[in-house]
């Protein structure tokens, strides 16, 4: 399954013209659309998440195997090593029946030209000699014979033996390379495994970051608008902002100043994916966990909130020379501000943090020319904020 971003921008670069009343008709029809595109990926998700499943059974079905291989090789060393044991007791047994076969045969030789028969009837001194004569030849004849029958039966176990051990050792080198078959393959699922459950976590922090949520678009409009209204006002007015807001941190001036003391850990522009976008769409500012936040410029708050990929985060609405701007500020440790809420530049908005899809302690902040626009893909209305301080 590849890697593809679910959104288009939650609202589309318009006109300076265009009303928020546009802009809200225009994400009303997205959202339309995007619902379906966010069910169908959903669908996505749970097929891969069942392939994860089905690659669990398979990587477990192979695990037994491997076990169970191992368990065969090593029973069929322990049968090698008890054969190669009866072979040497066979070998030496048989050894010393040859020599007691060949000692028999030695005297039988020297005795060849006397017949057994004769000599004990001719030889013996009475008829009780002669039958203690047949009766010790047919004992010696009976062992010789016995002697022969098991040195005959042990030369037919030692083949046996031999012919067993020949083929348990072949049948060990098969075990050996299917092991390793079966290791390479267990190998492989897991890959598979990792990688898969890689792509779903990617998905899913890429259809987190695109997603602010549908409604909250259309609630975040309206209180861009009102915000932008109130900005405006006061900007017409040149009146003090609130009497209960904090003191100012900051004495710099300009139409922007640096919200952060860190230093930019990340530019704006393209990005690897590997966080959920592949397009930054402001910078990164890192610094010490509770460090000031300030506002880079005098405005009113349109949502000061907490969740989703940017964690804790605020968002401004500036009025500037009759120009709207939208600033934010994202990963917050904490907040120190609330929506509607007016703020003069430099005042502290809340503390440095890493909440949300963050990697480490840092400010999150970007500039946009009117109201707040997303596209994990590229550049929307996004000011570069290092041009301005």
């Amino acid at each position: 399954m590849t890697m593809t971003l679910l959104f288009s921008p939650l609202v589309h670069p318009v006109g300076a013209t265009s009303s928020y009343k546009e802009k809200q008709q225009q994400n009303t029809q997205q959202q339309s659309k995007q619902k379906k595109a966010l069910s169908k990926k959903k669908t996505q998700l749970s097929r891969a998440q069942q392939k994860v499943y089905a690659l669990d059974q398979q990587i477990n079905g192979l695990t037994l195997q491997v076990v169970e291989n191992q368990q065969k090789m090593n029973h069929n060393r322990k049968q090698i090593n008890q054969l190669e044991k009866k072979i040497r007791t066979l070998k030496e047994k048989i050894n010393k029946q040859e020599k007691m076969l060949g000692d028999r045969l030695a005297v039988r030789q020297s005795k060849a030209d006397d017949d057994p028969l004769l000599e004990a009837v001719f030889g013996a001194k009475d008829v009780g000699d002669m039958i203690s004569r047949f009766h010790a030849f047919n004992t010696i004849a009976e062992s010789d014979a016995s002697l022969l029958k098991d040195y005959e039966q042990n030369k037919h176990q030692l083949a046996l033996a031999q012919k067993d051990l020949k083929q348990t050792r072949m049948d060990l080198i098969d075990d050996r390379i299917l092991l390793k078959k079966k290791q390479r393959e267990l190998k492989a699922e897991k890959i598979k495994r990792t990688a898969l459950l890689s792509r779903l976590k990617t998905e899913k922090r890429s259809i987190e970051t695109n997603i602010l949520s549908l409604q909250d678009a259309a609630a975040q409009l309206k209180a861009q608008e009102a915000a932008a209204r109130a900005a405006r006002a006061a900007e017409k007015q040149a009146a003090s902002i609130t009497k209960t807001s904090t003191k100012v941190l900051s004495k710099a001036k300009g139409k922007f100043i640096k919200p952060a003391t860190g230093s930019i850990s990340q530019g704006m522009g393209a990005a690897s994916g590997g966080n959920g976008y592949a397009y930054h769409n402001g910078i990164d500012l890192a610094g010490p966990v509770n460090s000031p936040i300030i506002a880079s410029a005098n405005g009113t708050v349109i949502q000061a909130s907490s969740g989703g990929p940017y964690g804790n985060h605020v968002y401004l609405s500036h009025s500037i020379g009759g120009k709207t701007y939208t600033t934010v500020y994202a990963h917050m440790n904490a907040l120190n501000v609330k929506a509607g809420q007016q703020v003069k530049q430099g005042q502290q908005i809340g503390k440095l943090g890493s909440t949300g899809n963050s990697t480490g302690p840092h400010l999150h902040f970007e500039i946009h020319d009117g109201g707040y626009q997303y596209n994990a893909n590229g550049r929307t209305n996004e000011l570069n904020p290092s041009d301005f301080f």
